[in-house]
Order: C-alpha cells, then structure tokens, then sequence
C-alpha cells in the first residue's frame, strides 16, 4: 500500500488514489470499481488476520474508492491533485540535475487496453434495395453494438457519405451492455454507386458497417425508332432543292 506523501513544508499531503488502487488517472469507472474489489479480496482483515496493518489497508482503499467512484469528488480531487502537480515541478526546478528528477517521476505508459472479447455491431452489413427507396424518402435501419468486455465502451458514430444520416454525440456501453441506434439513408441523396459506410469510432476499437444500395439499373440512351413518314423538315428540303 503506497504511504502517504509529504509537503515540501513537512505537512502531510493529499494521498495518491490512483495509486492506492493501482489504477492510472484516466481509469475508466468500471476498471477502479474492478482494481479495488481485486485489492480488497486481498487485504480485507478477516482474510488477514495476522496482519496488524490489514485495517489500514482496507482503509484506504475504501477511502480511495469513495472519491474516485463519486464523478464530482473525483473532478475536486484531479483539480487539487494538478495543482499540486504544479508546485512539485516548480520545487523540482529550483534543484540541480531537474532533468533527471523529473525523469524518474514521469510514469510509464500505458498500455493500449485489449477488449476481451472484442465488441461487435449487428447487422455486419446492410443492404437497401432501390424499390425501398422509391416507395419511402428515409429508410431507417437499426444498428446494436455489444460490449461483451469488463470495461466501458465510449465512441462516436460517423458515416462517409451525406446519405447516411446516424446519431450525434457519444455512445457509451456499459461492461457487458448493448447499445442500439438508429441511422437513416435519404432517398433524395444517395449517390452512385451507392456505396458507404457506418463507423463507430472508440479509444481503443473501431467498428465498420458496410452501407450499400441495391437494384440500381443505369438509365438507357433512347433511340428514336425509325418511321416511314413522308415529312421532311425544312432545313431538310432546302438542303434537297439546291442540288
């Protein structure tokens, strides 16, 4: 359990919920609900009973959870926490070799997160058949995305041509939730070959449907047929009279 860190002027400071609960600042809710369950299972005193600190322990990852799992605290927290970011670099500044100090302050990346299973939208594709078209101006379809992961699926929807009207804004998915959502191809529109595309944009997955228009015939060139009339345009007679 991390100890609780000290003020330039020897006062005690904010203690490090995110390391207390082995979490990184931009932890999803889901994934500091899941680390302080984890880190609980193991310290909890009944489980620990030879362990004097064990009440400490659980503590301060109770105390931790308390604050981060509470959207307004934990923004009150960040705030506090960024300002006290600032006068630790400002000390960090005033000593030699700060390039150094600051280096091993810096904290390693974070590793891009793995969705385990990946998500998936249904349908995989989506097929509009002109006749549709014609007898409405705006087919709607509707699409389901499935989170079947432990963490909280965020994105944007976007599409690659006019046509396709979908949603505006952020969609999100709980661990193990679904989502759906409507979108809309406008008749008067589509451009051929009617080819175009929903996707849905998150942090770490990106999700594609494919968007196509069927039944389209191109319009034929008409010939005039030929008839045995015996008009003869004016243009045509004068022609005729000067040989």
């Amino acid at each position: 359990m991390p100890a609780r860190r000290t003020r330039t002027d020897g006062r005690p400071a904010t203690p490090d919920h995110y390391a207390t609960l082995g979490v990184h600042a931009d932890a999803t809710d889901a994934e500091i609900k899941h680390s302080y369950r984890k880190l609980m299972r193991a310290v909890h005193p009944d489980a620990n009973a030879d362990d004097p600190s064990a009440n400490r322990k659980a503590a301060a990852l109770n105390h931790a959870y308390e604050v981060l799992s509470e959207p307004g605290r934990r923004r009150a927290y960040d705030d506090a926490r960024g300002r006290s970011s600032v006068r630790r670099y400002e000390v960090w500044a005033e000593q030699d070799g700060w390039e150094d100090i600051v280096a091993e302050h810096v904290p390693a990346r974070r590793p891009p997160h793995v969705h385990a299973p990946p998500p998936r939208i249904e349908p995989d594709e989506i097929e509009v058949d002109m006749a549709e078209l014609r007898a409405r101006p705006r087919v709607r379809r509707t699409l389901r995305v499935t989170n079947a992961c432990d963490c909280t699926l965020a994105g944007d929807v976007s599409t690659s041509e006019p046509w396709v009207w979908g949603p505006v804004g952020e969609i999100r998915v709980g661990p193990g939730g679904s989502k759906e959502f409507d979108i809309e191809i406008v008749a008067r529109k589509v451009t051929f070959p009617g080819i175009s595309r929903v996707v849905f944009v998150s942090r770490d997955w990106t999700g594609v449907v494919p968007v196509k228009i069927t039944g389209y015939e191109a319009k034929r060139a008409r010939t005039p047929r030929a008839t045995e009339s015996a008009y003869v345009a004016p243009r045509r007679r004068r022609a005729l009279r000067q040989r």
